[in-house]
């Protein structure tokens, strides 16, 4: 049950100074209570992911005021050393300051026997050079003068609470209070003696620093590639690295470099450098936790050392601030104005009613031609979406109108749209701002209002597989894996040697020398490409270079078998064959479709009936004829002339006869069956192909048009079975293994239907095949 409303978080935290570094203390502590208690480690993470959530409300105000008093102060403290009241402000602000810490019994036992008038005037220098005054301070280093006492964060940080304590009872303004602890944040480290710096929180272990631990310089490097592998899939953060090969090394190189001084090693890139090269991206906390996620999965798979991943992560988590301040400054501070002066003057701001026109129109000039997004707004309705936007649009910004559209997520429930592409769109929304003339303000207030959408918009939002988006990015293609340039080239190689031997496909691969080569050289470029390699080939040529080929599924099925002989021979592992595999198997279509196409209309053509075709072909007197030409071609075909030696004049008369009556004619045949017939002169694939080969060029000699060769083709093809006397024993071969049936092999019927209950079930949750598969449970 809600027993807290959660509206309440940020203005119950905004004045108090809570960092990040405090959130992620309360977060260890909260773990390790939950630990304690015996619960789960998985829940525990889950837990930490849950309770990061609230972050921003917890840290933002402290943030933004912490932020803006640098940004003040990056101006130069002479102002502010001013608005103290110069040296004697500062006398009084340091009475009233040690009037408060006399009475406070927290930290009064740190000042029992000491000389507090000696400490209150060196204070008054201190003090006064570090808050912008003349630089006369000439004692004792702070560090050397604390060096023994033992602060604590607890007591510097109840120190700093009186700072604000005496600075408000003088009546001093927000800013100059935050000016000041600010100021006095910066001796923190010193006072406590600790390590400056991102690379003093990098715990050492056994002698060995976070770095050492995680393998060196080298694993580091590997864990950043993995990294940016996954950030290039990962929708939540995507947006950030959409840029060129040569900009994304760069960055790698940075973050390589910064993670090694970080953990430990050697410094080469400054942490101080951060904040400002952050500063103008629009990083959240949501942001940068998947950052970390993607750090902690890479690390898994580079199988790191657990507690210095986690002592690593602990050390990232500094810098979170960096990274992120810049936006949570800029969208807070703009929150603000909004919610202090209303959104009619972002309205104004804009141009009113004819600057949100021409805003509209410029966003839809940049998102029209954006192929990351331009597929959600195209089609017949695009002019009634644009219209519904701008009024919605017009609305959030202050115009004095009523929105009358559909709420944002029933409108957007049929749609799958990614933090990626909701980030594309308000970086053109970004721009179309800049086309009509928004000043920065406005615009960072504009971008406010649309980032409260993200969460309707994204209604089907799904939980990103970081570990699955990395594994994908950083294994290697099938043609690394099988050998690259020289292991494709060797594969062709043995492939067509075994293709031009097989009975099943030699007839496609019988060239001349010449062609041979141009052949070999086609396939090594195509194959480079398909699996994954350097390659020119267009992969779209595939149809039209099959297309006039009579390749059909079956030799498109001997062909993979030839390819997996070669595979199995090359000593190619079996994950590597079966993805090769899998790659060719999409290009089926393209090798076979021409053949399907034609003697699909040529069938439907026959089913009309045979004796139109007996007809077009010349009636018997036609059949004769081209018999005649036929067998005078086939005589002279080195292929198959042994096969009809001195028996050509039988031939000739026994196959008038019989394609006679299958090609339409009258039923004159009484001989013997096919199989019969040709049993003695072990004819084969290959020289059925010769055959049918010769009849096409005897049709197409004696004039007979495309379509009508194709229906011939598609009459006579069944023959082929008979002929060869291997349909069955074919499909024997492939249902009958050591006297078992392929259904016996599977397991029996009810293992059948479970499988086809497993794949239904995957079939209604796959995109690619989801829409044949939802029906009503009935169906």
């Amino acid at each position: 049950p809600k027993l807290y409303d959660m509206a309440n978080l940020k203005p119950a935290h905004y004045h108090m100074n809570v960092t990040d570094y405090h959130f992620d203390v309360m977060l260890d502590l909260f773990a390790k209570a939950l630990t304690e208690l015996g619960v789960h480690p998985d829940a525990i993470k889950d837990v930490a992911a849950a309770t990061g959530k609230i972050r921003k409300d917890i840290t933002t105000g402290c943030t933004v005021r912490m932020e803006l008093a640098k940004k003040n102060m990056e101006k130069g403290k002479d102002g502010l050393f001013k608005r103290l009241g110069g040296q004697e402000g500062i006398v009084v602000f340091i009475d009233r300051l040690y009037d408060l810490i006399a009475v406070d019994n927290r930290m009064k036992s740190k000042f029992v026997g000491k000389d507090i008038k000696k400490m209150k005037e060196g204070q008054y220098v201190y003090m006064t050079e570090l808050l912008g005054g003349p630089k006369v301070y000439k004692g004792t280093d702070i560090a050397e003068i604390h060096k023994g006492v033992g602060l604590t964060d607890y007591e510097f940080d109840c120190f700093l609470g009186n700072m604000e304590k005496a600075m408000t009872g003088l009546g001093m303004e927000d800013e100059t209070v935050d000016e000041v602890i600010i100021s006095s944040e910066e001796i923190r480290a010193a006072l406590l003696g600790r390590a400056t710096g991102i690379a003093a929180h990098a715990k050492v272990v056994d002698g060995k620093c976070v770095l050492e631990r995680l393998g060196g310089d080298m694993n580091v490097e590997a864990i950043v590639e993995m990294m940016y592998g996954g950030f290039r899939g990962d929708p939540r953060v995507k947006y950030f690295y959409e840029f060129s090969k040569e900009k994304l090394e760069g960055w790698k190189l940075k973050m390589t470099q910064f993670l090694v001084g970080a953990f430990g090693g050697a410094i080469t890139y400054e942490d101080s450098k951060l904040r400002l090269a952050h500063y103008k991206y629009n990083i959240t906390d949501y942001h940068f936790d998947a950052f970390i996620e993607n750090f902690f999965v890479s690390c898994e798979l580079m199988e790191s050392d657990t507690a210095a991943v986690q002592d690593a992560a602990e050390v990232l988590g500094h810098v979170r601030k960096d990274i992120t301040s810049g936006c949570t400054v800029r969208l807070e501070v703009a929150r603000k104005r909004v919610e202090s002066a209303g959104t009619d003057g972002l309205f104004e701001a804009v141009g009113g009613e004819d600057g949100l026109k021409l805003f509209m129109d410029k966003l839809y000039q940049h998102i029209c031609t954006d192929a990351r997004i331009q597929h959600y707004f195209s089609g017949s309705k695009l002019d009634a979406v644009k219209s519904t936007q701008g009024q919605y649009l017009s609305v959030i910004f202050g115009a004095p109108i009523s929105y009358t559209g559909r709420p944002l997520d029933r409108v957007h429930a049929v749609m799958s749209i990614s933090d990626f592409e909701f980030d594309c769109f308000l970086e053109h929304a970004q721009s179309a701002l800049r086309d009509v003339g928004a000043d920065t303000n406005s615009i960072d207030e504009a971008i406010v209002i649309m980032e409260t959408a993200r969460r309707d918009v994204l209604i089907n939002r799904k939980p990103h597989d970081v570990r699955k988006t990395q594994e994908a990015a950083s294994a290697k293609t099938v043609y690394e894996r099988l050998g690259g340039d020289s292991g494709i080239s060797n594969f062709v190689e043995q492939m067509y040697e075994k293709a031009t031997a097989d009975v099943r496909t030699k007839s496609f691969f019988e060239k001349n020398k010449a062609k041979v080569s141009v052949h070999k050289k086609q396939l090594v470029a195509f194959l480079t490409k398909l699996f994954g390699g350097p390659s020119s080939y267009e992969l779209s040529d595939v149809r039209a270079a099959h297309y006039t080929l009579n390749l059909s599924d079956y030799h498109f099925d001997c062909l993979l078998d030839i390819f997996s002989d070669v595979f199995k021979e090359m000593g190619v592992k079996p994950k590597d064959l079966q993805d090769a595999i899998q790659a060719l198997q999409p290009i089926r279509a393209d090798v076979t479709t021409g053949y399907t196409v034609r003697m699909e209309m040529a069938r439907k053509n026959v089913e009309k009936g045979k004796d139109q075709l007996f007809k077009r072909l010349g009636n018997s007197e036609g059949i004769t004829s081209l018999v005649d030409m036929w067998f005078n071609i086939a005589k002279s075909d080195q292929r198959i002339k042994e096969l009809i030696g001195d028996s050509l004049e039988k031939m000739k008369a026994g196959a008038t006869i019989y394609l006679v009556e299958l090609l339409g004619g009258p039923k004159a045949y009484k001989g013997r069956s096919l199989g019969e017939i040709h049993r003695s002169l072990d004819i084969n694939d290959y020289h059925f192909d010769a055959l049918i080969a010769d009849l096409s060029r005897a049709l197409l000699g004696a004039g007979h048009p495309d379509n009508l060769i194709d229906e011939v083709m598609v009459t006579i093809e069944p023959a082929r079975a008979e002929v060869l006397e291997k349909s069955r024993a074919a499909m024997d071969s492939v249902l009958m293994r050591d006297g078992k049936s392929l259904l016996e092999r599977f397991g029996g019927d009810m293992d059948l239907e479970t499988a086809v209950e497993g794949m239904y079930d995957k079939a209604v949750e796959d995109h690619r095949v989801r829409f044949h598969f939802e029906k009503a449970k009935a169906k």
